[in-house]
């Protein structure tokens, strides 16, 4: 099937391709730095007594950085979820409309044809998706 001229994106392909764009490193940024900085914070209102207390001002740029990365794994997973459902959302409706037009019988014979032709090409597109999500698993050995 011609990529260019398909009717319905491929999410597979599209979450590839998201995986491999980096989101906005600015809220990851500020998530990663207002977590280490509350951590230094809430160390630095221990006492000084406290056995701890060292510990939290020494690990707080390494859960500054994990939290970062976690930040932009959420995001990246966030946004190629929504893009997953707004694909199969307009999927449907265009499966919907294109069977109303068949169903109304105001369209031409070979309109109809191009129609059904269209469906089929929709059907073998998710049949592809899918067939891409199974060859993408990696297992384990």
């Amino acid at each position: 099937m011609d990529q260019a001229n398909s009717l319905v994106a491929n999410p597979s392909t599209e979450a590839l391709n998201n995986q491999n764009q980096q989101p906005s490193t600015t809220s990851a940024s500020i998530a990663g730095a207002s977590s280490g900085t509350l951590l230094v914070l809430l160390a630095s209102n221990l006492p000084d007594n406290y056995p701890l207390k060292s510990w939290l001002v020494i690990i707080a740029p390494s859960v500054s950085i994990a939290f970062s990365l976690i930040w932009k794994f959420l995001i990246r997973e966030k946004n190629a979820y929504y893009k997953r459902k707004r694909v199969v959302k307009f999927k449907k409706l265009l499966r919907k409309k294109i069977e109303e037009a068949l169903s109304d019988g105001l369209i031409s014979s070979d309109e109809a044809a191009t129609l059904r032709r269209k469906m089929i090409e929709i059907e073998l597109q998710s049949i592809d998706n899918l067939a891409n999500k199974i060859k993408n698993i990696e297992f384990e050995e």
